[in-house]
């Protein structure tokens, strides 16, 4: 086996619940809450209807739960439809450096596992740490996006990983486990250009099924390609033009900072580089009448918008997946109301005349001191120009130490209470919190499951 696959796979063997430190393990809770909120508020959502569909009750082997309805299937469908709810609001927590990695993707599917083998809530938390560390070393350095490839291998080998330290596999199953998650699995980024589908939050519920069956298949004693990274015909060469990458994964735990600490829990349905802009956006808004503006200059950062600006249909976004990928639709939303809801997204306000009049006064610049800053800082600023003359400014910005140092419990609270107000009773609600806050207690994890029935 190569050497990344190694590495890999010595992470998975080697790193244990009691490596975890504090903030790590509150870090953990908070994304699993965050999770849970995005998931039961897209229960409706039209990719995950369609999701559902597919998900065929098991009459025997090992099943899982969907959330909401209960229904049970069989684990890699399970992962695939949570992981649809997970995705379809995109709300989730991102972590963005060479490339992009929305690691709660992965998380659907060590919950059908844990949940398939009736597992406890300490090896839950150890899997969740595991899937996070993986994918976003990933993205750390592979900059596989701008090379034309989407994140489905990845949150595959997340999931594979997490599912494989869950079935106790050993040092040869689990270097399978890779090599059936990541070779197979290769996506296209055409997912994420011009008008964008059902398909741009699905393609990491791809990954999250294709990780708990590449698990699976290991541990029956199915065998997967070696040079999975550096072959002849492997990642490095195939998807990244022949330059090979170190991942840095940690080699010891003490002191370090786990990935499930540094991803940012999204506050509104929209694009991760979508959300500093948002919060810009409300500052102005406390500044001025927006009714006032005469044109509004929107500066952000270069590696997330670049190759969107001569877009055309981001700027008269049609299809919701576009508008929460759009920075004017996302700003002059933010501008005339304050926030971006998820309903607001599914009621297309991205469509209003008010909201295009705004985007259509709008102008981008991506100026270099914030290329400089980005990614580990993400910057906007706002100039608007109003009709009596005066110029008024408003910037927002956010840095990893930001992200690192707060672990992110109390604004997971609010977004699940928010969320599910109108989806779970109170006591559900309640009840949920409380599991999760200690889900190290937990004997198996059904039990927080069953909570998310919706009435």
């Amino acid at each position: 086996m190569d050497r990344t696959t190694r590495k890999l796979a010595d992470l998975t063997r080697r790193l244990t619940f009691d490596d975890l430190p504090k903030t790590a393990l509150e870090a953990a809770k908070a994304r699993i809450l965050s999770t849970l909120a995005v998931s039961l508020a897209a229960f409706d959502m039209e990719p995950v209807r369609i999701s559902r569909k597919l998900a065929q009750p098991v009459a025997a082997g090992p099943a899982a739960t969907i959330f909401g309805s209960l229904a049970r299937t069989a684990p890699d469908m399970a992962a695939f439809v949570n992981s649809a709810m997970v995705r379809s609001l995109d709300m989730s927590d991102t972590y963005v450096m060479a490339a992009v990695s929305h690691p709660a993707d992965a998380f659907p599917s060590i919950l059908a596992v844990a949940e398939a083998e009736g597992l406890n809530g300490r090896e839950l938390l150890l899997a969740t740490a595991l899937i996070y560390e993986v994918q976003c070393r990933f993205v750390e350095v592979v900059p596989y996006n701008e090379r034309g490839w989407d994140q489905t291998p990845v949150v595959a080998l997340g999931a594979a990983l997490g599912c494989s330290r869950l079935l106790g596999l050993d040092d040869k199953q689990i270097e399978n486990a890779i090599a059936l998650a990541v070779v197979p699995n290769l996506a296209l980024n055409q997912t994420r250009t011009g008008m964008l589908s059902m398909w741009k939050g699905m393609a990491g519920p791809q990954g999250a099924r294709a990780g708990v069956f590449a698990a699976y298949l290991a541990r029956e004693g199915m065998t997967g390609p070696d040079g999975v990274f550096e072959g002849k015909y492997g990642l490095w060469k195939q998807m990244m033009g022949g330059e090979s990458y170190d991942l840095p994964l940690p080699d010891r735990f003490d002191g370090h900072t786990f990935a499930v600490q540094q991803t940012m829990i999204k506050s509104f349905p929209t694009r991760f580089n979508c959300q500093v802009p948002v919060f810009a956006a409300q500052r102005l808004r406390s500044m001025i009448d927006v009714a006032d503006i005469e044109s509004l200059k929107i500066e952000s950062i270069r590696q997330a918008f670049a190759r969107w600006l001569d877009a055309p249909e981001i700027w008269k976004p049609e299809t919701r997946e576009t508008a929460d990928h759009s920075l004017p639709c996302t700003v002059a939303m933010g501008l005339l109301d304050g926030t971006i809801t998820p309903r607001m997204m599914e009621e297309a306000r991205f469509k209003d005349d008010d909201v295009r009049a705004l985007m259509a006064k709008c102008a981008i610049d991506l100026p270099e001191e914030f290329a400089r800053l980005a990614p580990a800082t993400r910057c906007c600023r706002l100039t608007a120009k109003l009709k009596n003359g005066e110029t008024v400014v408003a910037s927002y910005r956010r840095s990893l130490e930001e992200d690192i140092a707060d672990p992110g419990w109390p604004q997971a609270v609010d977004k699940f209470s928010t969320l599910t107000r109108e989806r779970l009773p109170a006591r559900a609600r309640e009840q949920l919190i409380e599991r999760v806050a200690n889900v190290e207690r937990e004997q198996r994890v059904d039990s927080i499951i069953q909570l998310t029935a919706l009435e």
